[in-house]
Parts: C-alpha cells; sequence; structure tokens
C-alpha cells in the first residue's frame, strides 16, 4: 500500500469546519509525511495554540523552527514550523520589491491596516504569496498549511481570483496571477478537507468541496472523515443473548441499561455509515477516515496513531 499520495503535491492546504479536527489532521499529514522522508514546513494561518508541542517542539512563532528530526527510520524527515502574519508577510513584499529595510518596516507596520480595510482579501493575498515564494523557494519538500475554519477558507482562498477581478495593473495583480497560478497546479497546490460523520459538517465539507475544487479550481486530495467510530460486530447481538453466550445471568435493570447503550451504538454507527456515503455519492474524491479517539486531549501519542493512519489509508 503506498503512501505516496501524502506528498503529492508542494503544497497541502488543509481545511474543515471549526471543531471537526482539521488542525489535527494538519498536523498529522506532516508527521505521516515526516516519517515518509520528507522535510516538511507545517505553517498556522491562524497561529493556533498547542499545534508547537502537538508536534513535538516548542510553540510556534513566525520564524521558521525544527520541531523534529530525523523522523523516518532511515534517518531523514524533518518538521519545522511557523506562523505567517500579515503584517510580516507585507513586509516581505515589499523586500521583494526593493523597498528598504527602515521605510519598508514603517510602511508595513502603518499601512497595513490602511490598505487591506480598502482593498478586501489583500492580507489573504499577502499570506498566500508569502506561501507561494516559500514553495518557489523549495524550503521544504511538503509545506502544510493548516487553514482558517471552513467559513473562512473559502474567502482566504478566493482571494487572488477576486483581487484579480478588481485589480487592473500594478504589483498586486501580479502577486495575484502568481499566487493563482500556483493554486491551479496540482504539482504545486491541493486541499485536503476534512469533517466528521456527521450531517451538518458532512454536508459543509461537500459545499466546500464544490466551492474550492469545482468553483476556484483548486484540485483535491482524498477527503478526511475524522474520528470515526469503529465497527463493532457484537452489537447486533442482544444483552440477553450475549450474556447468554458467556454463560452469564443479567438483571433487569443490567440487561435494560446494556440494551439501552447498545441501541445508542447502532444509531451511532448507522449514522456514521450514511454520513459517509453520502459524501461518496456527492463527490468523486476518494475517502478516508480516521479512527475516534478516547481521550478528551490529543497528544503526541495520539497524534502518532492518526499518521499511522493516513500513511497505511488506501485513497484509491
Amino acid at each position: 500500500m503506498s503512501a505516496d499520495w501524502l506528498t503529492r503535491s508542494n503544497v497541502v492546504i488543509v481545511a474543515g469546519k471549526g471543531g471537526v479536527g482539521s488542525s489535527t489532521v494538519a498536523a498529522a499529514h506532516a508527521l505521516a509525511a515526516a516519517r515518509e522522508g520528507a522535510d516538511v514546513l507545517f505553517i498556522a494561518v491562524d497561529g493556533r495554540q498547542g499545534m508547537g508541542a502537538l508536534l513535538g517542539g516548542r510553540e510556534i512563532t513566525d520564524r521558521a523552527q525544527v520541531l523534529q528530526r530525523n523522523i523516518a527510520s532511515k534517518g531523514s524527515g524533518t518538521i519545522s514550523a511557523r506562523t505567517i502574519p500579515a503584517d510580516q508577510a507585507f513586509g516581505d513584499y515589499l523586500e521583494l520589491k526593493g523597498v528598504g529595510g527602515i521605510l519598508r518596516r514603517a510602511a508595513s507596520a502603518a499601512s497595513l491596516p490602511m490598505i487591506a480595510a480598502a482593498t478586501p482579501g489583500l492580507e489573504h493575498l499577502l499570506v498566500l504569496g508569502k506561501i507561494k515564494e516559500l514553495e518557489l523557494d523549495r524550503v521544504a519538500d511538503l509545506i502544510i498549511v493548516d487553514a482558517p475554519p471552513a467559513g473562512h477558507a473559502a474567502p482566504f482562498l478566493r482571494s487572488a481570483s477576486g483581487l484579480s477581478d478588481v485589480v487592473k495593473s500594478g504589483p498586486v495583480l501580479d502577486q495575484a496571477s502568481e499566487v493563482s497560478e500556483m493554486l491551479a497546479d496540482p504539482a504545486r497546490c491541493m486541499a485536503l478537507l476534512v469533517a466528521l460523520p456527521e450531517e451538518t459538517p458532512i454536508t459543509e465539507a461537500i459545499e466546500l468541496a464544490a466551492e474550492l475544487g469545482d468553483e476556484i479550481g483548486l484540485a483535491l486530495l482524498p477527503l478526511v472523515v475524522n474520528a470515526c467510530w469503529p465497527d463493532r460486530a457484537g452489537l447486533a447481538k442482544t444483552p440477553a443473548v450475549a450474556a447468554r453466550s458467556h454463560k452469564l445471568k443479567l438483571s433487569a435493570e443490567a440487561k435494560s441499561a446494556l440494551e439501552s447503550a447498545a441501541a445508542f451504538g447502532r444509531s451511532r454507527l448507522e449514522q456514521q455509515r450514511h454520513q459517509i456515503e453520502r459524501l461518496r455519492s456527492e463527490r468523486p474524491e476518494p475517502v478516508i477516515t480516521l479512527p475516534r479517539l478516547t481521550t478528551p486531549r490529543i497528544g503526541p501519542a495520539e497524534l502518532s496513531v492518526l499518521a499511522n493512519a493516513l500513511v497505511e489509508a488506501d485513497p484509491s
């Protein structure tokens, strides 16, 4: 079974409705790719707290730092991480255009809020532009972008085309065109969408896939359904039958409690199967399921389980 799909593109943008675990899946993807020998740069667009520790290092800042080295068994595989604040991306853009140091710092600190207010989508474009520059510089084998939640992911990724429609010349149009070129090239950039096996998250994943894939033209990796309950064949038996097969005697209260729990389990699994099938019927992309982990907090050990599941997944 091949895990080549993990590094199929230079940049993978991971997105999903808030609360579905897209940041965790992004971190698991980074760990899985590093285990396969890739040098990975993890970019937390919103600078979510705790991601550095989850990936085995210090808190993520606006400066790239190595979190783990030599992750793969053959001695390769590195995870680095950083955030990209819009004002820093603006300053870097001014530097790229030849604006000097003191003037650049003053312009980026004072001008961005005013310019951004007059140019909707500019801050998103600046961040994407920085990601584009990092991709062109080949700073890593794979850049994982932990994108804003679903409600903001589409505007984030639509900023380049939106500004191209408004701005007809100049450096902003150049940047928008270059970002659009990256987003349209599957070898350079693809999206990984995450959902839960529930009605609303699946509906939003279908809508986001249509918006990113069909409208914006961003190629999609397999769709990930996170936190799936495991199939339990024993739920088909009634508690009374199960007890008799083990020569146990249950009280009426125990039978009632166990039957209630079994009915809940059957209902959850049925809903899960229905929603996953709905996703498969609505979208042409392969679907990957990740296990539900019985822990109140995802840590490095749990992240390792999810990374293993991604490596072992068969998205064909």
